[in-house]
C-alpha cells in the first residue's frame, strides 16, 4: 500500500540507523563501566567501602557539575564532532586501566580520574546525541526515533551490567574495560559514517550571549513549564536514591554475601529490566494516550490549553 509505514520505523533510514548503533554501542560501554569499575576497585585494589562509594559518585558527579552548561556548550559546537571526541576520550581512559594493572601501576586515584573523565564525556555525548536526532530524522519520525534510542539505552544498561560480571568471571576484572573500549571505538566508526550535513549553529547563539545568561534562561523556562518541572524533580529524587544504594551494591554483594562476579552482573541486570520494559511500551502508550497530556478529564486524554489544568 502506498504510504504504509514500515514496522521498523526510523531504523529504515540509514543515517539514523548508524546513529542508533553508535548510541547503543556507547550505552553498552557505559553499562559495562557501572559494574566493571567497582569490581576493579573491590577485587584488584581491595578498596574500602568509602572509596568504592566515592568511585560510584565520581561517575555521576559530572552530571551535577557540568550538566547545565553542557547544553549551552553543545549548542555552540558541531554535535557529531562532540560525540566522536567524547567516545575517543572514554576509549583512551578505559584502556589505560588494564594497561596500568598489567604494569602494576594501578591506583584508586587512577580509577577516580577515569570515572570523572568518562562521566564528563557521557554528559556531553548524551546531550549532543539527543540534540542531533532532528538532523538525521524528519519531524514526523522524531517520536519513533527517540523511543528507539530509549529502548536501546535501557537495554544496553541491562546487557552491559551483566556482561561486565560475566567477563570479569571468565577473563578477569580488568578485561571488561578492554571490551568497554571496543564499544566506544565501534560507536565512533558509526558516527563517522553518517552523511547528513549538520547545520552550523546560528551566529547569534555562538557569540553575543553569555553562558551564564543562557543557563538562567533555561532554568526559568524549566521552572515555569508544567510538564518539565515535575519530570526533573522526579528524576532528581529517583537518581539520588538509586545512586545511594548503587554506591555500595557491588561491595555488599562481593564482601558481605560472597557472590561471584558473574552473579553480581546477573543480579544487577535483573534490577534494570523494568526500564527496558517501560521503554518498549512507551511508543504504544503515547499513541493510545497522547504525549504530555495531563489527566484533565476522566473520560479521555486530550491536549489541553495551557491554563486548563491550573
Amino acid at each position: 500500500m502506498p504510504g504504509k509505514r514500515s514496522r521498523w520505523g526510523a531504523l529504515t533510514q540509514r543515517d539514523f540507523r548508524l546513529l542508533w548503533i553508535g548510541e547503543t554501542a556507547s550505552g553498552l560501554g557505559n553499562g559495562i563501566t557501572t559494574i566493571a569499575l567497582p569490581l576493579v576497585a573491590v577485587l584488584a585494589l581491595r578498596a574500602s567501602s568509602l572509596e568504592v562509594g566515592l568511585l560510584a559518585a565520581a561517575v555521576w558527579l559530572p552530571w551535577l557539575l557540568v550538566g547545565l552548561p553542557a547544553g549551552a556548550w553543545v549548542d555552540r559546537l558541531p554535535k557529531r564532532r562532540v560525540m566522536i571526541v567524547c567516545n575517543l576520550v572514554s576509549a583512551a581512559m578505559y584502556v589505560s586501566v588494564p594497561i596500568a594493572g598489567w604494569l602494576e601501576w594501578l591506583t584508586i586515584t587512577h580509577l577516580f580520574v577515569t570515572a570523572l573523565a568518562c562521566g564528563t564525556s557521557a554528559v556531553f555525548f548524551n546531550t549532543a546525541c539527543h540534540a542531533y536526532v532532528p538532523t538525521v530524522l524528519p519531524r514526523e519520525d522524531l517520536a519513533d526515533g527517540n523511543a528507539k534510542l530509549q529502548v536501546s539505552e535501557a537495554g544496553t544498561r541491562v546487557l552491559g551490567r551483566s556482561m561486565a560480571g560475566f567477563v570479569a568471571e571468565v577473563l578477569g576484572v580488568t578485561v571488561g574495560l578492554l571490551l568497554d573500549t571496543l564499544t566506544f571505538l565501534l560507536s565512533t566508526v558509526c558516527l563517522l559514517g553518517i552523511r547528513t550535513p549538520e547545520e552550523r549553529p546560528p551566529r547569534q547563539t555562538r557569540a553575543a550571549k553569555h553562558l551564564v545568561g543562557e543557563i538562567a534562561v533555561g532554568l526559568r523556562f524549566l521552572r515555569r513549564d508544567p510538564y518539565l518541572r515535575p519530570i526533573v524533580i522526579y528524576g532528581a529524587t529517583l537518581n539520588f536514591l538509586l545512586m545511594g544504594y548503587q554506591a555500595v551494591q557491588v561491595i555488599f554483594l562481593v564482601r558481605t554475601i560472597g557472590v561471584g562476579t558473574g552473579a553480581v552482573g546477573l543480579l544487577v541486570m535483573c534490577a534494570s529490566l523494568g526500564g527496558t520494559l517501560g521503554a518498549l511500551m512507551v511508543t504504544r502508550l503515547c499513541r493510545r494516550l497522547g504525549q504530555g497530556a495531563p489527566w484533565c478529564s476522566r473520560r479521555r486524554w486530550r491536549a489541553p490549553s495551557p491554563s486548563s489544568c491550573r
